[in-house]
């Protein structure tokens, strides 16, 4: 019986608060938020955290409602923050070469992306090229390579990273995927290939 005179006067506390203050804290969410059923499930959101998570005493206390005012305004930040993020992928989507994306959900296979390797490879001069093939798929070190090729160690390193360099940029949201691949088993006519 204790519990229920208990949550009963919890819910009196807290009715009073969502009364009193629900509107008011849409009202301040408009500032970071036009859209009114957005601003609206925020704040209700967070009154639903604040039932959940508080007692009696603490809703009645004197920082519950800075509490609030501080969660509605960093989950109001956190939705623009996803918004940005939503939007600068729509973005990127559509602005990606026509190389590699026929349509904005397109799966490249294995030999595709592999052909788009080669073709970004070609670009590069040999030298760079024969030593990002040589490091990344024949698995050779900087200095088997440097005695390959008759250069220094270090102009080895700046190949590479040139190379990656460039390879980010030319290849963009795919860029990552290549490192994938040439952990990957494929025949060494593709190095043949990038090589010539």
């Amino acid at each position: 019986m204790g519990n229920l005179f208990h949550l009963d006067a919890k819910e009196m506390v807290f009715k009073r608060l969502f009364e009193d203050y629900y509107a008011p804290f849409c009202l301040y969410a408009k500032r970071f938020i036009d859209d009114a059923d957005m601003r609206e499930d925020i704040v209700s959101d967070v009154f639903a955290e604040v039932w959940s998570r508080f007692s009696e005493d603490e809703l009645k206390s004197d920082t519950i409602l800075a509490y609030i005012k501080m969660c509605v305004k960093n989950n109001c930040l956190n939705y623009l923050k996803h918004q940005e993020y939503i939007h600068e992928y729509e973005e990127k989507s559509v602005s990606l070469s026509s190389s590699y994306m026929i349509e904005n959900d397109s799966i490249c296979t294995l030999d595709e992306l592999y052909k788009l390797l080669l073709e970004a490879l070609k670009k590069l001069p040999a030298d760079y090229r024969k030593v990002f093939i040589e490091s990344f798929f024949k698995g050779k070190s900087q200095a088997e390579i440097a005695d390959e090729l008759h250069i220094s160690v270090k102009s080895v390193g700046r190949y590479k990273q040139r190379t990656i360099e460039f390879l980010r940029q030319e290849l963009k949201d795919l860029f990552p995927l290549f490192f994938l691949l040439a952990c990957w088993d494929y025949p060494s006519t593709l190095s043949c290939m990038a090589c010539g």
